[in-house]
């Protein structure tokens, strides 16, 4: 059965401004980070998780981006992971890549993630 968690407002992500989320999905295990991204108008959902180390991606709340604002970096060996599909492009994972996941959005612009 596929569970549905609100994330938060379509106009609370602006185009290169991420925000992390932790979702309790089970109580009995530690809450799912998540990460969203607004990039080229496209809405993004990955889980907060380096494919290299699986250690979370940011060093701050919501600072997920390179420099350039370009791509998704690692905050601890700066892999680089284009925002649009979660490919690592550069660093140790080169190849890897994010994972994606499943969100919605409803008629009052509310953005859910959906969970199976």
């Amino acid at each position: 059965m596929t569970q549905r968690y609100f994330l938060c407002h379509q106009h609370d992500i602006a185009e290169t401004q991420p925000r992390g989320f932790d979702i309790e999905t089970d109580p009995s295990q530690e809450p799912l980070a998540v990460l969203l991204i607004r990039y080229d108008n496209q809405l993004y959902c990955y889980q907060n998780r380096c494919p290299h180390l699986g250690i979370p991606l940011n060093w701050q709340p919501n600072d997920f981006l390179s420099l350039e604002h370009t791509h998704i970096q690692c905050s601890t060996h700066g892999a680089l992971f284009n925002p649009n599909d979660g490919q690592c492009i550069m660093g140790p994972c080169n190849g890897d890549q994010l994972t994606p996941l499943t969100i919605e959005c409803d008629e009052d612009d509310k953005i859910w993630l959906k969970v199976s």
